[in-house]
């Protein structure tokens, strides 16, 4: 498994990843899940930025907490500190999800990394919604809030198309805030994505099948 972004860069080193899990299934229908995890190393080889929770010969710790209701509301809280309890990330995250439309807000918390263009702590407020409009269409809209800053950082509306050959986006976003290196931006966006080829689409779509000529 590679921590990195890109598949030039790889982690050197011997290295166990060690984990446990706990889930309790309520006859009732909710389900509370438990994870810890950490990773250690035989020497540190000083690949990863203290930020990232990675670095050091024992990587901070990994834990993450999930609540799922009857209602299809899932309540999910993840978390990086070390042994002394300072915390370097955390995440809580709301969602309703149904057949037609999911909704979710979190609230994350980031210590200050330089490296990472971050010289301050990072405090925001994140909404997003998807609504399916027909079997093949979702429309999309998220918005992300920085306390930091005291106004709105983000917004983006999108609309989807996907069948069993191809994903095409369509995007309209404006960030808000500048930093050192950011100004205020508008940007469009449209990706195409062929989705009938191997198995790792997701999402369900109308029952047919990608025609394919010989």
């Amino acid at each position: 498994m590679s921590r990195f972004p890109g598949a030039d860069r790889y982690e050197r080193g011997f290295r166990a990843n060690v984990g446990v899990s706990w889930t309790r299934y309520d006859p009732t229908g909710w389900s509370l899940g438990l994870t810890v995890g950490r990773i250690f190393r035989e020497k540190d080889l000083g690949q990863f930025q203290a930020s990232t929770g990675l670095s050091g010969q024992n990587s901070d710790w990994l834990a993450a907490v999930q609540l799922q209701l009857r209602n299809n509301l899932t309540l999910t809280n993840r978390s990086i500190f070390d042994n002394k309890f300072n915390f370097a990330k955390n995440e809580t995250r709301l969602t309703w999800q149904t057949a037609k439309l999911g909704l979710g807000t979190s609230f994350i918390w980031m210590e200050a990394e330089p490296y990472e263009n971050r010289p301050n702590d990072t405090s925001e407020w994140t909404f997003d919604a998807a609504y399916k409009l027909a079997p093949n269409w979702t429309g999309k809209l998220d918005w992300r809030y920085d306390f930091n800053a005291g106004e709105a950082a983000y917004a983006g509306v999108g609309l989807e198309y996907r069948s069993e050959c191809v994903k095409i986006d369509l995007s309209l976003s404006r960030r808000f805030t500048s930093s050192g290196s950011l100004t205020p931006t508008t940007d469009f966006g449209l990706t195409v994505s062929l989705t009938g080829f191997g198995s790792g689409s997701s999402g369900r779509t109308s029952a047919r099948r990608c025609q394919t000529y010989k």
